[in-house]
């Protein structure tokens, strides 16, 4: 006999429960692993680490990594512990398809012939690139209180919309061709009389949601603020500057001044060739 009559009823059911556990109807654990990766964004050659865990330690056991609905698992290892950790590459992940796809990846585990529920899912996004466009900005000496016209071109692919950084600040998603204010391109950013700033862009894809194109050329961009002045500005400002500044604006408007909305004007005039910060200060004369 299998059980002694001697046992109690309810240790004769937990008995004959680990029977159908181990010799049981079709082996399946209902108890998924969970699942996480180190990254859910990565470049073609990058490598992300996914871990699996299970209930158990259960030794000798194998672990199996899938992709999207896929029942052929991409990677399998036999493990020692309660976690089962898989280094996938880009290349595993696409598969063969196009960058900028997106893979859903899953787990199981198996001991002998019993295996697990599939578990929670984690989705991984292996990011492609475009051509850089090419940037125009005019002018490229604004006020804050003036427009700049902003252009992101395209090489050839149509486009959903385009962003606009300046330096590594993002300014937003925006129109490709549109206008900026100055103020807008010295967003979150303490102004001085003179800022320099560096703009550059990118383009989403049409169709293709993880697509993005390198950055373009930046373009080095002259904003003048001047409620830094303080006082009011109709009238005329002599302004030192460092020579770089001169020679900007010289080089973009032709002249060595600048006119303010309300009728007043600054010289520019050099004090040395520093390529530094612009310590700038201005009089009224």
């Amino acid at each position: 006999m299998l059980f002694s009559t001697n046992l109690p009823f309810f240790k004769k059911m937990f008995c004959v429960w680990v029977v159908l556990i181990i010799f049981g109807f079709g082996g399946v654990w209902t108890d998924g692993p969970w699942i996480k990766v180190s990254s859910s964004d990565i470049k073609e050659g990058d490598w992300v680490k996914v871990l699996c865990g299970v209930p158990i330690d259960y030794t000798g056991g194998l672990c199996r990594l899938y992709g999207d609905e896929s029942k052929t698992p991409m990677k399998t290892l036999r493990t020692h512990s309660y976690t089962c950790e898989f280094l996938v590459s880009s290349h595993d992940l696409l598969a063969g398809r196009p960058l900028g796809t997106r893979t859903t990846v899953r787990c199981d585990y198996t001991l002998q012939n019993y295996v697990s529920d599939p578990g929670d899912s984690a989705t991984v996004v292996v990011w492609g690139s475009a051509e850089k466009p090419v940037l125009t900005v005019s002018p490229r000496v604004v006020m804050t209180d003036d427009k700049v016209q902003v252009h992101c071109s395209t090489p050839r692919h149509q486009t959903s919309g385009c962003r606009m950084y300046r330096d590594r600040f993002t300014l937003g998603q925006t129109p490709c061709n549109h206008q900026m204010t100055g103020e807008k391109l010295m967003m979150w950013e303490t102004t001085s009389i003179f800022n320099y700033i560096n703009l550059n862009c990118k383009y989403d894809r049409t169709g293709w949601d993880y697509v993005r194109s390198k950055a373009s050329d930046p373009i080095r961009i002259l904003v003048v603020d001047p409620t830094k002045l303080h006082i009011s500005t109709n009238r005329t400002f002599v302004c030192d500057v460092p020579a770089q500044v001169q020679d900007f604006v010289l080089s973009q408007t032709g002249n060595t001044s600048l006119s303010l909305a309300q009728g007043g004007t600054l010289i520019l005039k050099t004090i040395n060739n520093s390529t530094g910060p612009l310590h700038q200060t201005c009089r009224v004369i």
